[in-house]
């Protein structure tokens, strides 16, 4: 009987890592007793054949499965808190800038999200318009730009990603009580999480992202691809 037990106490730990909140707790406690009761019966094999793959037993026992994806107001908000990192350093371009122009006379560029490019050597990489390459927008801002930026993305994109695949929310969400699930209401994939933030390497083509709100969808063009959505944290 100790044999079934292992059994079942991981069966229940690995179901419950997919799930969040008051679910996840549900749910071990009725697998964990439904499957003693099955166990002493002798048919627990059957019962666990019956439930399928941890995740499959999981998705039965979400309670956000049928949410609707939350509002677009609470979920800029929590993109601003997020990105606290990355308005910073956007920030700090504008206040260099400016710096600049009293010193010097001469204009600079700004966007939010700042665009990405990368001079190596004689050559020079970019995600934005060719012509930044050329212009060297932000070479004004040495550091600040090269190093600052980098740092911030780093934080926006894998940070972020990673924290929202290990709790289901970032910092902005849980205090705007939402949280990232899958369509199942399943916790997402460390992969989904870094993927559907990658659109802020666009520079300030990333809103693109938000395009499906204009006509009435409430997931952004990476939530669909990810198969992914925010809706109110469970309570």
């Amino acid at each position: 009987m100790s044999d079934q037990h292992e059994i079942i106490d991981d069966y229940t730990e690995r179901v419950g890592r997919h799930l969040m909140g008051p679910a996840r707790d549900k749910a071990k406690a009725e697998l964990g007793a439904h499957l003693s009761d099955a166990a002493e019966a002798g048919e627990l094999d059957h019962a666990l054949s019956r439930l399928g793959p941890p995740r499959q037993a999981a998705a039965t026992f979400s309670d956000l499965r049928s949410a609707p994806p939350a509002p677009i107001g609470a979920r800029l908000a929590a993109v601003v808190i997020d990105n606290i990192p990355l308005v910073g350093v956007t920030l700090a371009l504008l206040t260099t800038g400016i710096s600049r122009i009293a010193e010097l006379g001469n204009g600079f560029a700004l966007a939010f999200p700042p665009f990405v490019y990368a001079k190596i050597g004689d050559g020079c990489v970019s995600v934005g318009p060719p012509v930044l390459c050329d212009a060297g927008v932000y070479d004004y801002a040495g550091l600040l730009y090269t190093l600052g930026v980098p740092l911030a993305l780093l934080w926006s994109i894998v940070g972020l990603g990673m924290v929202e695949a290990w709790t289901g929310a970032t910092p902005g969400k849980r205090l705007l009580k939402l949280c990232v699930v899958t369509e199942a209401g399943l916790r997402i994939h460390p992969a989904s999480g870094i993927v559907r933030r990658l659109s802020v390497v666009l520079g300030p083509a990333a809103w693109l992202d938000w395009l499906p709100f204009v006509w009435g969808d409430r997931r952004r063009v990476l939530d669909l691809l990810t198969g992914t959505k925010v809706v109110r944290a469970a309570r």
